[in-house]
């Protein structure tokens, strides 16, 4: 199972695999109860299902593979997670974790990503993050793949364009080099990042150089592309 996959795609594969039913899944992991020591505030088990490799016999009951998913993100987040830099809560730190997850695909980024969202979280701006609005669209049952500028404004505690702060719990299960790099983000003064489409992230202290970024490696990049495509 690998990192930044949501409770729902979890389910789905397990299922494919005749480990229970996609129902079952979405109920089980409904419940935040296996974490709440942790996570008082966790009302799923979104995030705490950690990513690895898993082998069960046919017919392992639904509630013992999460019990042991569950069981597995305790043994890595351990000590080493008890000493986190940013003040977040434990909760707070998988849920920041889990968009760091969704959103750098390079391990060096990843504490740099941390230190975006940080940053931005103390300044009181909004986080502005895709995937949280995709996974309220999730939770809503209207995710299809696409995100329209509506849907940018749609009301969900999820949906980081409009409401402040971290969302209310994890849109992911972030892996231990997620989790690592929230519980201790890079110092830096990023406020802005955009991808380069090569899998790594220009970053900026300023929304006049981040625009400048949006347009050399989003709009130009989309520009050239689409011109190069044979007519």
């Amino acid at each position: 199972m690998r990192e930044g996959l949501d409770r729902f795609a979890i389910g789905k594969l397990f299922a494919a695999e005749g480990f229970g039913t996609e129902k079952q899944w979405n109920e089980i992991t409904g419940e935040g109860d296996l974490i709440k020591d942790i996570a008082p505030d966790a009302d799923s088990l979104e995030g705490y299902l950690f990513p690895d490799t898993y082998k069960f016999d046919p017919g392992t009951p639904v509630t013992t593979i999460v019990k042991s998913m569950v069981a597995n993100f305790r043994k890595h987040w351990g000590e080493e997670m008890a000493f986190i830099t940013t003040g977040l809560s434990p909760h707070q730190t998988v849920t920041l974790a889990s968009i760091v997850e969704t959103e750098a695909r390079l391990p060096q980024e990843r504490p740099i990503v941390a230190s975006v969202y940080v940053n931005r979280v103390e300044k009181h701006m909004l986080l502005g993050a895709d995937p949280t609005v995709i996974y309220a669209m999730k939770l809503a049952g209207r995710w299809n793949g696409n995100i329209r500028k509506v849907d940018l404004q749609m009301a969900s505690p999820y949906n980081t364009y409009r409401t402040p702060g971290l969302p209310p719990g994890p849109i992911a299960n972030p892996g231990l080099a997620s989790l690592r790099a929230a519980a201790a983000p890079a110092k830096t003064p990023f406020l802005y990042f955009v991808a380069r489409n090569d899998g790594s992230h220009a970053f900026a202290t300023n929304v006049n150089d981040h625009n400048k970024n949006v347009e050399q490696y989003q709009r130009r990049y989309f520009r050239e592309k689409r011109a190069a495509q044979p007519k």
